[in-house]
Order: C-alpha cells, then sequence, then structure tokens
C-alpha cells in the first residue's frame, strides 16, 4: 500500500514535508530479550495540566531493526509520555534511528527542569519479513550497547515535590510473552469535561516484582482513555513491587466518572532480570462497564475471574488511516473515523510508538462493539490528541499498531508458562 507520510524538516512545528512510502504487508519476530533507556530532558520547560507538550531530551541512537514504548506507571511528577518524536525524516524499523523529543502528558502544571527523568523506554529487538513468512524467520540480532546516565527522580509526596539525583543504567531484560489482566475501576466520583485530563482514584492494585505495565489498545469506557496509571511517592524500580493508587484518563466528551466504573484495564507483563522469583496471583473483580449503544450510555455490572495470556513471538503491523476529514484543536482529544480494520479472534493490540502523524498521536482504538479478547473485534474509529491546530484528511496515516496472536488462560496456567519460562532461564549459562 501506498500512502503520502507528512514530517516536520527541521523542528517539531517547523516546515512541513511529504513523501511517498510503500507499506508492504510485514510481520515481525521479537527477541526474548529487551532494553530500557532513560529519557532526560534537556532543557528546562514549563507544561500546562492537560497540554500535550513536546519536551526535548537527551538524544537516544537506536540500532536497526527496533521500535519502542515508554515504559508506563507515571516516572516524573507532573505527568507521563505518551509518545516520541524521531530526529528528522521518519525512518523504517529496519533502520537506524534517534529519538531526541517526547510527547509529554502533564496531569498538573509546572516546570520540567534539564536533567530530570522524564520517561523511561523500552526497546524492542525484532526480525522482519513478509507476512506468511515470519513464522519461518530466523531470531532477531541484538546489538545492545548498555550506558549509565545521571538523572534527576522527580516525585511528588504527602503534596510536596522531591528531586534525588540518580546514576541509572540500560538495563536488559528477559520477556516471558505472559500477562495477567488487571481491570482499573474508579473508586470516587469525578466529572469529565472533554479533553481535560484528569487524575483519578481506583481501587489499589499491587503489582508484584519483576513485571511491566502495558494499559490495553482498546477504549473501554464510553467517555475516554485510560492512559496511565500512578503510584503514591518515589517511582518503583522494576524489581520491586508497586502499589497503584490513581489513574491517569483522558476524556473524549463531558460525561461522569462513578464510583465502580471500569475506566480500563492494564496487562501486567512478567518478566525477568536475573532475580526469576516471580509471584503470579489474581482475585475475582467487580465493576460497572461504561459503554454506548443505540440506547445511549449503558452500565452494566460484571464480574471478572483472573485470567491474562500467553503472547506469542511473531506478530504483525497494521495501519491507522483516516476515513474522514477532521478539523483537529491543540490539546483537545477527538475520535476520527478511520478505515475499518480486522483484529482476529484471540489477538491483542499495542501501539507502534514514534509518532507517524505531524498533528499528533493515536491514544486508543475505539471497537465497534463490546467485544472479549477470544472474538473477532473491528476498528472503526480512533481516540486522538492533537499537539497543535490542524487538519486531517482523508487517507492520512494517523498511526501503526501491532497485533499480537495470544493464548488466554486462566491464573494457574499463566503461573505454569512462568514457571516453564523460569527454569529454562535457569539452564542457560551466563559470562
Amino acid at each position: 500500500m501506498k500512502i503520502e507520510m507528512k514530517y516536520w524538516v527541521d523542528v517539531f512545528g517547523g516546515k512541513l514535508e511529504k513523501m511517498e512510502v510503500d507499506l508492504k504487508p510485514f510481520g515481525f519476530r521479537m527477541a526474548p530479550i529487551a532494553q530500557w533507556k532513560t529519557l532526560i530532558a534537556d532543557r528546562n520547560i514549563a507544561v500546562e495540566k492537560g497540554k500535550p507538550t513536546v519536551v526535548k531530551v537527551q538524544t537516544i541512537t537506536l540500532p536497526s531493526n527496533t521500535f519502542v514504548g515508554p515504559l508506563n506507571i507515571m516516572r516524573h511528577a507532573l505527568g507521563c509520555i505518551i509518545d516520541v518524536v524521531e530526529c528528522g525524516i521518519p525512518t523504517r524499523v529496519e533502520e537506524e534511528k534517534c529519538i531526541n523529543n517526547v510527547v509529554f502528558l502533564p496531569v498538573e502544571s509546572g516546570e520540567i527542569k534539564k536533567g530530570d527523568i522524564v520517561g523511561v523506554l523500552k526497546v524492542f529487538y525484532v526480525k522482519t519479513g513478509f507476512l506468511g513468512k515470519t513464522l519461518n524467520i530466523g531470531e532477531p540480532k541484538v546489538e545492545m550497547i548498555k550506558e549509565k546516565v545521571v538523572g534527576n527522580l522527580v516525585w511528588r509526596e504527602n503534596g510536596n515535590i522531591h528531586t534525588q539525583k540518580v546514576e541509572v543504567e540500560d538495563l536488559s531484560y528477559g520477556r516471558t510473552h505472559v500477562a495477567l489482566w488487571e481491570p482499573v475501576v474508579a473508586d470516587e466520583e469525578v466529572q469529565l469535561r472533554s479533553g481535560e485530563v484528569v487524575k483519578i482514584k481506583i481501587r489499589e492494585i499491587d503489582i508484584p516484582p519483576n513485571t511491566i505495565v502495558v494499559p490495553i489498545g482498546f477504549t473501554l469506557n464510553a467517555y475516554g482513555s485510560l492512559v496511565d496509571v500512578a503510584e503514591i511517592g518515589r517511582p518503583s524500580r522494576v524489581e520491586e513491587s508497586k502499589r497503584v493508587t490513581h489513574a491517569i484518563f483522558l476524556p473524549i466528551e463531558d460525561g461522569k466518572v462513578e464510583r465502580g466504573d471500569l475506566l480500563g484495564v492494564i496487562s501486567v507483563y512478567y518478566i525477568g532480570l536475573r532475580d526469576y522469583t516471580t509471584i503470579v496471583k489474581g482475585e475475582q473483580k467487580e465493576f460497572t462497564m461504561v459503554y454506548k449503544s443505540g440506547e445511549g450510555v449503558i452500565r452494566k455490572l460484571v464480574k471478572m475471574d483472573p485470567f491474562g495470556f500467553h503472547r506469542k513471538p511473531v506478530a504483525r503491523w497494521d495501519l491507522l488511516i483516516a476515513d474522514e476529514k477532521k478539523k483537529l484543536q491543540a490539546g483537545k482529544a477527538c475520535l476520527v473515523a478511520v478505515k475499518k480494520l480486522k483484529i482476529p479472534r484471540n489477538s491483542v493490540i499495542y501501539p507502534m510508538h514514534i509518532m507517524r502523524n505531524p498533528y499528533g498521536v493515536f491514544i486508543d482504538a475505539v471497537l465497534e462493539r463490546v467485544a472479549k479478547v477470544e472474538e473477532e473485534k473491528t476498528i472503526s474509529r480512533v481516540i486522538f490528541l492533537p499537539l497543535i491546530d490542524g487538519e486531517i484528511n482523508r487517507g492520512d496515516l494517523l498511526g501503526i499498531i501491532n497485533i499480537y496472536d495470544v493464548e488466554v488462560s486462566t491464573v494457574e496456567k499463566l503461573k505454569s508458562w512462568v514457571d516453564e519460562w523460569i527454569e529454562a532461564q535457569r539452564q542457560i549459562p551466563y559470562e
């Protein structure tokens, strides 16, 4: 498929150029390990609550055959990373690339200072191939460069901002591809206004050590999208247990969150950091689904037994192409129609980060109807967050998603998968 891609030549919001790109039906195989890179602000910048801001960071160079995603659970007191911006002309996954800006969503106003750690980037190593042949391609080559950087860890506790200078090493970790789903449920009533990001108190979720959190890629609340989750106090290390207490929620229309409403779902992925003591547990959860039908907004009480999935090592990419013309207002999240995209049964999605539209970022996919992971789904609209005023035209690329096949199962089966992975890792001789 040939599409026209628009990009900023020099600086964000500067000179806009176009180029024609021939995007073939590609898939990829994931390497069993990934890496973290720390994102450090390269200048002081004032941010305003709810107004997405492009923040310049110390340049990170990434090897070929990689793609990235932010490490969730807020890493800065003022907000979270929702995407990253490539240096200059957009590159392909197969090419070397660099990141020099990030898209930061503030949950409160303040100033990010030069040297602040604004987030962490996950770097995934892959080997690409044409669809239908991905099962037969070999293991991805991993060329990992580890560096140590110094930055300021910034968090809020008891109403005060705290800063601590830390030295951080680019760590690597083993990927089990096993995750538990955790519903994120409101524990307070909150009035929502379209486009005004809110921090909502939730029923606390205990996150075990050696896990990372990823919001599911579908919108699961009629009023908006779960962008991230947050803990109180100093950000915990991945190796430590965490207690998530708040959700970062981006409304797309006016409304109200009631206590017990489902805001979204997070996938809690189990990983290895040489310490292979991993706790897999879950319990039945009760919450209210809030969704739209022909009758308007429906609230339905649901009980969900604990379950999760095992993700396959091969996956594919697909495109989110605008199917309407839309005026954009900076900072105002909106729904944009896209060419219908079928998501197969037993599949989950994850945004392919690195901004693909010059005016803003794709946040979440909206399903035509509420559906289980085990069912076929259709994406016909997406939530799009503009960074500047502009206009989307029919046929514009809004974003790219990764589509993963998964096997859904109970907590008991998840535990056995993780135990098998741990045992296999213990047999690997390390230098």
